[in-house]
C-alpha cells in the first residue's frame, strides 16, 4: 500500500524489539531500586573468612581533670597527761610561740615503714623520768674514748745499756728483687745526752743512715732531732719549749706528746724499759708511744708477743719479740728482738711493707764503744714556724 503522497511507508520497529526494550527498561529501574535499598550488596560483600570487623563509633568524652587523692592519716596515738610529758622544744621555733612545722607534719602524715608498739607507762615516775634522762643525754656532748696509754718507767743511769757498736748481716726484697747488705747500729750517751745512728750499706744501692740525737733525763730518751740521709738530709725536729714537732718534709706540725719518740730511738727506749724491771712487761703487754717519722707522728702500739730463739755467732739465745702493728693499710710492720744477753740491745729488726718489700737485720756481732763526749754540740733548735 503506498502514502497518498506517493512516497512509499518506512517500516518500524518490529514488536519484539520493543518487548525487548521495555523489559531491559523494567529491569534497570528493577536494579535500581534494589541497589539502593541494599538487597543487591551481597555481590559487592567479602566472604566471611577475609570480612574485616563492621566499624563501630564512639563518643569520647574530654579527660577529667587529675584528683590527688589525700593519704591517709597515721591513726591517732593516746596521748599521755600534761603532767607526765614535758611538751616537744624544736630548736628552731621559740618554746612559747612554737609554730607547726610543715615538713614535720608532712612526715607524720606519711605512713611509715617501721611499726613501733606503744605500751603504757609502768608507773607515772617512770614516764616522767625516762623523758628527762633522753633530753639530759642529747645535750651532753658525746666524749671520744681515751686509748689508755702506758707511762713509761722512770729509769736509773744504770737502766741505760753501755755504748755499743752492734753490727748486723741484712737481707732485703725490693720489687721481688732480693738482695744482701750490712748494717751498724752505733749507740753513745754520757749522763746528759745521746746519740744514735743506724746504717745500711748495700752493692748498688749507696748507704742509707738513720740518726737520732737528744737528751737524758728521769723518763729516758728525749729526743730533739730524727734525720734520715740518703742523697739528702731529711729531718724531724722536737721543740720542747713551744711543745710541737716540725716537720722538714712541710708536714702538718704535730704536738710534743710526754715519752715521745722517733722510730730508731724507740728501739733504745724499750731496751732501758726492759733493763729497768722486765717483769714488769709479761707476755701480752700493750705500750703505746707516740712516735716520729718524717711525716707524722702518732701513736704506736707495741705488743710483747713473747721469747724466741735466735741464732748469733752460731750461738743460740733467746729474745723478746715486740710487735709495733701498722697504724694504717698502708703503714709497715715493724718486729724488734731485744736480746738480755746483749743488755737489750735490738738482736733482730725486721720492717716489712704493705708491698711485701722487707728489710731484715740479723746481729753479728758486738763491741764496746766509749761513752758520747761531754763537750758534744747540743742539737741546734728548729726555726721552723
Amino acid at each position: 500500500m503506498s502514502h497518498p503522497t506517493g512516497t512509499p511507508e518506512r517500516a518500524g520497529p518490529s514488536r519484539r524489539t520493543l518487548l525487548v526494550l521495555a523489559l531491559a527498561i523494567a529491569l534497570l529501574h528493577l536494579a535500581l531500586l534494589l541497589g539502593v535499598t541494599g538487597t543487591l550488596d551481597w555481590s559487592l560483600q567479602p566472604t566471611p573468612a577475609t570480612a574485616a570487623a563492621p566499624l563501630k563509633t564512639r563518643m569520647i568524652a574530654p579527660p577529667a581533670p587529675a584528683v590527688v587523692a589525700a593519704r591517709p592519716a597515721a591513726a591517732p596515738v593516746p596521748k599521755a597527761p600534761r603532767h607526765l610529758v614535758p611538751p616537744p622544744v624544736d630548736a628552731g621555733t621559740n618554746e612559747t610561740n612554737a609554730e607547726p612545722n610543715p615538713s614535720a607534719s608532712a612526715a607524720a602524715s606519711e605512713p611509715s615503714t617501721t611499726v613501733a608498739s606503744a605500751e603504757p607507762a609502768a608507773a607515772p615516775t617512770e614516764a616522767a623520768s625516762a623523758p628527762q634522762e633522753s633530753a639530759a643525754q642529747a645535750a651532753t656532748p658525746a666524749t671520744p674514748a681515751t686509748p689508755a696509754t702506758a707511762s713509761w718507767p722512770t729509769m736509773a743511769l744504770g737502766a741505760l745499756p753501755p755504748s755499743s757498736l752492734m753490727s748486723y748481716q741484712m737481707t732485703g726484697m725490693d720489687k721481688g728483687f732480693t738482695y744482701y747488705a750490712s748494717g751498724e747500729l752505733r749507740w753513745q750517751h754520757n749522763p746528759q745526752a745521746y746519740a744514735l745512728s743506724v746504717s745500711v750499706k748495700a752493692f748498688l744501692i749507696g748507704i742509707f743512715t738513720s740518726n737520732s740525737k737528744g737528751q737524758i733525763d728521769s723518763s729516758g730518751l728525749s729526743p730533739l732531732k730524727f734525720s734520715e740521709t740518703r742523697r739528702s738530709e731529711r729531718a724531724t725536729h722536737f721543740d720542747r719549749e713551744q711543745k710541737r714537732i716540725v716537720f722538714s718534709s712541710n708536714a702538718p706540725v704535730a704536738p710534743l706528746l710526754p715519752g715521745a719518740q722517733d722510730q730508731i730511738s724507740l728501739y733504745m727506749q724499750l731496751a732501758s724499759a726492759m733493763a729497768g724491771d722486765p717483769d714488769r712487761y709479761p707476755v701480752g703487754t700493750r705500750l703505746q708511744v707516740q712516735t716520729a717519722t718524717l711525716r707524722d707522728a702518732v701513736p704506736w702500739l707495741l705488743i710483747l708477743e713473747g721469747s724466741e730463739p735466735l741464732t748469733v755467732s752460731g750461738q743460740t739465745i733467746t729474745a723478746s719479740k715486740w710487735v709495733c702493728q701498722p697504724r694504717s693499710q698502708y703503714d709497715a710492720k715493724v718486729e724488734i728482738w731485744l736480746s738480755q744477753r746483749h743488755n737489750w740491745m735490738p738482736a733482730r729488726i725486721r720492717i716489712t711493707q704493705v708491698s711485701g718489700s722487707f728489710i731484715d737485720m740479723n746481729l753479728r756481732g758486738m763491741e764496746a764503744l766509749p761513752p758520747l763526749p761531754v763537750e758534744t754540740p747540743v742539737v741546734e733548735k728548729t726555726t721552723s714556724s
